[in-house]
């Protein structure tokens, strides 16, 4: 009489293939333990270089924010940082709606028209000039029609006061108008010849 034992031992469809299961359950355990250690242990090379690439994203967008400016590079060597020309209408004695502004370089003090005249979009072409010692140079600014335009309206009722040309946000000369400008102006700085090509170069930059 067969037992329930032996019932069931005849019922397993496998009962023949004992070292065939014990061959897959083999293959299976290596492969998990295979499976876990990829996860668990991954390798250091593989995250190494994207690591280095996010590192250096980072420290170009900090640079960049740093640097606060545009840059234009002239050639494949040089690098030129852009410079914010105005010119503005200003006044010897304060009034209500002006800045009071010290030309830099000297104890002189100016009082700014808060509105804007020209920019660096209404100059046609500027130049290094040469001053009035071998040494010393300044830089001279061409306007274009728009530019002429505004300087010739601003200028016409102004003669006999200041105007102050400023490069980034610091009035660096402020002379007495004599006539009214229109095409032509020159910043009389006492610059080096280097300097005065940097504000060439950055006033070209848009």
């Amino acid at each position: 009489m067969n037992t329930v034992g032996d019932i069931l031992r005849d019922a397993d469809p496998l009962r023949h293939e004992p070292h065939r299961l014990e061959a897959e359950r083999g293959r299976l355990r290596q492969a998990i333990v295979a499976t876990a250690s990829d996860v668990t242990t991954p390798s250091s090379a593989r995250y190494r270089i994207p690591a280095a690439l996010t590192a250096a994203i980072v420290l170009i967008v900090v640079g960049m924010g740093a640097f606060g400016a545009r840059i234009w590079w002239q050639g494949t060597a040089t690098l030129h940082a852009a410079i914010r020309f105005e010119v503005r209408l200003a006044e010897d004695q304060p009034s209500p709606g002006l800045r009071e502004a010290r030309i830099a370089g000297s104890d002189r003090v100016v009082y700014v028209h808060q509105e804007i005249v020209v920019t660096n979009d209404d100059i046609a072409r500027s130049s290094v000039v040469q001053g009035d010692e071998p040494s010393r140079y300044g830089v001279g600014m061409e306007f274009n029609a728009a530019g002429a335009q505004k300087m010739r309206q601003a200028t016409a009722s102004h003669v006999g006061r200041p105007v102050a040309i400023l490069i980034d946000g610091d009035v660096v000369t402020a002379p007495v108008l004599r006539a009214p400008i229109s095409t032509y102006a020159v910043i009389d700085g006492d610059y080096t010849q280097a300097e005065a090509e940097r504000i060439v170069n950055g006033m070209g930059i848009r």
